[in-house]
């Protein structure tokens, strides 16, 4: 009898799977910090113009890595389906200086909540998955791809322009005016 192994196939995302919550990458580079929603099958990034995400650092490959919904079914026919990373294209068209997933080189991984992904010198990003509930259903409305107006709950007048952080709290009192 031939023995099964696991398997990763490649699948639709459908909107059943949107429905449940948002996939959220928080991608950071001395330039920006940014969130990205993932809401497709495969999400490219890399340096060429053509990625989903365009990563500005010397040591990212044209296609460095791909982000893809993919089904994992193990040798007792049990599935699952989650976003994997992989290395550049994969198995044949690696990123020339690879991924580091939670501190590890890796060429493949699934992605849960909490991993961090580091390219290059100087890009880091960060995979979260928001459940969606009441309490966030209007950050997971602002990630659809409609890009729906975000509206504070709360509202106020106040300007934090003039807003200073100050480190000595004796500075604090000596800057204030006594009557």
């Amino acid at each position: 009898m031939a023995d099964k192994k696991s398997k990763l196939t490649l699948v639709e995302l459908n909107k059943a799977d949107l429905a449940k919550g948002r996939h959220v990458l928080i991608v950071e580079s001395p330039e920006s910090r940014r969130a990205v929603s993932l809401n497709v099958n495969v999400f490219s990034m890399g340096r060429h113009p053509n990625n989903d995400l365009i990563l500005n650092d010397p040591l990212a490959s044209r296609h460095h890595a791909t982000v893809a919904w993919m089904r994992y079914t193990d040798d007792r026919l049990k599935s699952d389906y989650s976003y994997w990373i992989i290395d550049g294209k994969g198995k044949r068209k690696r990123s020339r200086n690879g991924i580091i997933v939670n501190g590890k080189k890796k060429s493949l991984h699934r992605l849960t909540s909490g991993d961090t992904v580091h390219i290059g010198n100087n890009i880091k990003i960060s995979y979260s998955y928001i459940a969606y509930s009441t309490d966030n259903s209007q950050f997971l409305n602002y990630c659809n791809e409609e890009k729906a107006e975000y509206n504070p709950i709360f509202t106020n007048d106040k300007s934090y322009k003039e807003t200073a952080i100050v480190d000595d709290p004796g500075f604090i009192e000596d800057t204030i005016v006594k009557d």
